[in-house]
């Protein structure tokens, strides 16, 4: 949308006012700025022209006007200058992650330095149990007839299974199936790792004894297990949101933190996030349910070795300080990324 220089003026000096103060913005009061050089009645006019172009609107019969979600949409577009992240954020950033040392601690340290960060509730999601990448299997026998089968996934992240057997089980069984399972998986995603364990077990029937089957067949219900496990993802700082005007209706934070648990409008987001790539803003109705309605989310993916493993954001007011919390999110999900490419 192109507007004149005059209209583009009145309409940040507009947006800045209601995101810094959260009421109706009138002619008078713009009138006032001393970068505005022209009357109250130009003003008016061209307010009556923004009105229009469905940028502002007036929420009841005075004549102040606040945006509306498509000019928050042209003013995110086109208008915002994010501002360059200070000193402080940075290291409240680095020192956030300092006691993380698995994968799941430093997705979990991100979710609560956004909601420190920004004030707003923070969400991280956490990578595609698919995607994640079997580095070694490992067994630790505990009795004749159970072991823990210890899984390490991408470097960061270790996962520990109890698996039982109906017969005793050696050590040397355990270390003959461990050497087999990392010299024919170790590397692979977890999707081809429990493709080509289905596309095998016929020949390991036929080339190894029961007792052993049982061991890989322990193995892939453990992998299974992990991968249909748990939370989607982190999310904290969802009190924050009682401090703002607009969300701290009851029946409105009920509504909005029901779709925090059921997941499915978040993840439809965050997907949306993973295959547009960069920093995204999401806006009202953008976010795909009406609960969201006032409501902003912010989001970017996350890396490692150069591939998308999740995406992390906020959800806030959509009036909220846009020059300060795009460089947090994005300076978050930077670093998180760095952390986990070690």
């Amino acid at each position: 949308m192109n507007l004149n220089e005059r209209s583009q003026l009145l309409f940040k000096h507009l947006m800045a006012l209601y995101l810094n103060e959260g009421r109706p913005v009138g002619s008078s009061v713009l009138a006032k700025l001393p970068d505005v050089s022209v009357s109250s009645a130009t003003i008016r006019n061209v307010m009556a022209d923004l009105e229009k172009m469905g940028l502002i609107h007036s929420p009841h019969t005075s004549a102040g006007r606040v945006p509306t979600e498509h000019g928050f949409r042209v003013f995110v577009d086109s208008i915002l200058t994010v501002q360059p992240l200070n000193a402080s954020s940075m290291k409240q950033i680095e020192q956030g992650f300092n006691q993380a040392q698995t994968q799941e601690e430093l997705l979990g340290s991100a979710s609560q330095i956004l909601s420190g960060l920004t004030g707003m509730a923070s969400l991280v999601m956490l990578p595609n149990q698919e995607q994640e990448v079997l580095r070694h299997i490992d067994f630790v026998r505990l009795n004749d007839k159970r072991a823990l089968v210890v899984l390490v996934l991408n470097d960061l992240d270790v996962q520990n299974r109890v698996i039982e057997f109906d017969e005793p089980v050696s050590a040397s069984h355990l270390e003959q199936a461990s050497n087999y399972l990392n010299e024919h998986f170790a590397g692979r995603h977890l999707y081809e790792v429990k493709q080509l364990l289905v596309q095998r077990m016929d020949e390991l029937r036929k080339t190894m004894d029961q007792l052993m089957v049982s061991i890989v067949e322990a193995t892939d219900e453990a992998i299974d297990s992990k991968m249909k496990q748990g939370m989607p993802y982190f999310i904290s700082g969802k009190t924050n949101l009682l401090n703002y005007d607009e969300l701290a209706d009851a029946e409105k934070l009920r509504a909005l933190f029901q779709s925090f648990e059921e997941h499915s409008d978040m993840l439809n987001l965050f997907n949306k996030s993973m295959q547009a790539k960069g920093l995204q803003v999401f806006i009202g109705q953008e976010c795909g349910n009406e609960s969201y309605q006032n409501c902003s989310v912010i989001t970017t993916p996350y890396e490692r070795d150069g591939e998308v493993m999740g995406v992390l954001g906020v959800v806030g007011p959509s009036r909220m300080p846009y020059d300060k919390i795009v460089p947090r999110v994005d300076m978050t999900a930077r670093i998180l990324s760095s952390l986990l490419n070690k």
